[in-house]
């Protein structure tokens, strides 16, 4: 009998031991978060074939329905009525709130795509709850050309302009897709810095007047564009932009994004210009100022939220002077 209590009393404490441990997992365990299961980060794709995507919903909450979007890599979200839909699945889709998908056809580089679930039910009812994934796209064909989308010669008369590459690529399917930025594989050079110089990113920035000849390189091929600078202007000083430090936020406050920092050498006056570039679409408040506004939304899982800003220089409060900032980035982590 002695010998039967003291087993029961081992067993009776291997069990509570187990129940504690189950207890801490579950509580260290986040909740339910909404997620993209496939394709998965980082996959390679063809533009224009057809995937299976998924989510893992976790615990169910009450998603009616999920949406699927493609976006450019530092593109900014559109708001429902304004996005193109690439798929709307429901649960009793195959798989539930899932289905097969279609990579544009028109586009090769680093891609977004983001899923967005609706709620009718649960603590985030009425609330969008999402995930996204960066994907890289390749082309189905190869590259047969490099073409510009300007008149030629590119005239250009603003002395500090950041402008994005207009170029774009022939590829042997015969569609046309835009190759600029850096994750299409794109290398740039021009011929003379003095008047147009190279920047990271596929931009260029007008230095001087002059002539120059800006080269693009991808996939073998090489494109050539005649650049010619005439400006009246002075001589005018870059501005440069900051965006203040990353912020980790809880879902419900008010955030502030903050250019306060950002100055011309010149101490012209600046215009502010900032841009949603990932997370799910939020109403962003005075975007054309120092202070940017937006109230966290309600998330399940801690998420990421990107911004983006750029100032220009101003010879008055309706007068733009020209001269372009760098883009900077802010992050904004929303927790739950």
């Amino acid at each position: 009998m002695r010998r039967f209590l003291s087993r029961h009393r081992i067993c009776l404490l291997v069990v509570l031991s187990f129940m504690s441990l189950v207890g801490l997992v579950w509580a260290s365990t986040p909740a339910w978060a909404f997620r993209v299961t496939a394709p998965t980060e980082g996959a390679v794709l063809v533009a224009g074939q057809s995937l299976d995507v998924r989510v893992d919903l976790g615990t169910e909450i009450g998603v009616s329905r999920v949406l699927y979007y493609w976006y450019r890599l530092g593109e900014e979200p559109l708001v429902a009525q304004q996005a193109i839909l690439a798929l709307e699945s429901i649960s009793a889709a195959t798989p539930p709130f899932g289905g097969r998908l279609t990579v544009p056809n028109g586009v090769i580089g680093a891609m977004r795509l983001l899923a967005v679930g609706e709620v009718t039910r649960g603590r985030l009812a009425g609330q969008e709850e999402f995930d996204e994934i960066l994907l890289q796209v390749e082309p189905p064909a190869a590259l047969t050309g490099i073409e510009f989308e300007v008149e030629k010669p590119w005239r250009l008369d603003t002395i500090g302009k950041i402008l994005e590459v207009p170029v774009i690529g022939q590829f042997a399917d015969g569609v046309a897709r835009w190759i600029g930025g850096t994750s299409a594989g794109s290398r740039y050079d021009s011929s003379n810095e003095g008047v147009l110089a190279i920047y990271p990113g596929g931009f260029v920035r007008v230095i001087g007047n002059g002539t120059a000849t800006l080269t693009v390189k991808n996939r073998g091929r090489e494109g050539r564009l005649d650049v010619v600078v005439k400006s009246e202007a002075e001589p005018n000083g870059v501005p440069i932009a900051q965006a203040g430090p990353d912020q980790t936020v809880q879902a419900g406050a008010t955030v502030v994004l903050s250019a306060l920092q950002s100055r011309d050498p010149d101490g012209d006056p600046l215009r502010y210009e900032w841009a949603q570039v990932r997370g799910n679409k939020v109403s962003l408040l005075d975007a054309d100022s120092s202070k940017a506004t937006f109230v966290a939304p309600k998330v399940s899982a801690k998420r990421l939220f990107r911004f983006k800003l750029r100032v220009t220089d101003m010879k008055g409060p309706d007068t733009v002077k020209g001269a372009d900032s760098m883009p900077v980035f802010v992050n904004v982590w929303v927790v739950p």
